[in-house]
C-alpha cells in the first residue's frame, strides 16, 4: 500500500503493546524494519516480531527507557548497527494511572512526566540529531493524546504530559 517504507528503518518507542505494538505491525506489513522499543519484561514483543518477519519485514527488539539519555543513545545506535540507517522515530511510550490532584506526590508526576514528556524529548533531539548528521530526510512522529483537551480526573499529571507533542 505504501510502496516508500520499503527498506524503510523505523524505531517505535513503547511498542511492546498497544498503539506502539499496532503501529510495529503495520510498518512491518509495509516491509518496513522495525525496532521495537519496551519497558519491562512483563511486555514481550516476540509475536511481534514474528508477524512483521510473516509479513516480509524485518524486526529487532530492544528494551529500554524512553527517560534516560543512555537507553535512548543505545536505542538509536540499535537501529543503525542492525540496518545501517534510521528513517523514522515514532515517539510512542507513555504511562498513566489515577492519583487525585491532592493525592499525587512529586514523584508520581515527575514518573509521568519523564516517560511522556522527558522521553519525547529525547528521542527527538538524539533522531535529529542522527538525521541531520547524515542527510536524512526522515520523520519524527510524536504521539499526542486527546485528554490534553479532554482531561480526565485523577490524570492532571497525564493531561499536563501529554499536552506537550501537540506543539
Amino acid at each position: 500500500m505504501y510502496p516508500d517504507l520499503e527498506g524503510k528503518t523505523v524505531l517505535i518507542t513503547g511498542a511492546g503493546t498497544g498503539i506502539g505494538q499496532a503501529m510495529a505491525r503495520r510498518f512491518g506489513q509495509e516491509k518496513a524494519n522495525v525496532v521495537i522499543n519496551y519497558f519491562s519484561d512483563k511486555e514481550n514483543p516476540d509475536d511481534t516480531i514474528v508477524d512483521i518477519q510473516k509479513n516480509g519485514g524485518q524486526a529487532v527488539k530492544i528494551q529500554g527507557d524512553v527517560s534516560k539519555e543512555e537507553d535512548m543513545r543505545v536505542m538509536i545506535d540499535k537501529a543503525v548497527n542492525t540496518y545501517g540507517t534510521l528513517d523514522i522515530m515514532i515517539n510512542n511510550a507513555g504511562i498513566e494511572n489515577e492519583v487525585p490532584s491532592t493525592e499525587m506526590t512529586l514523584d508520581n508526576w515527575n514518573k509521568v512526566m519523564s516517560t511522556n514528556l522527558t522521553g519525547m524529548f529525547l528521542g527527538c533531539r538524539d533522531a535529529l540529531k542522527y538525521m541531520t548528521d547524515h542527510g536524512i530526510e526522515g520523520s519524527i512522529i510524536n504521539m499526542s493524546s486527546v485528554h490534553q483537551q479532554i482531561p480526565w480526573p485523577h490524570f492532571v499529571h497525564y493531561a499536563a504530559s501529554k499536552g506537550g507533542p501537540s506543539f
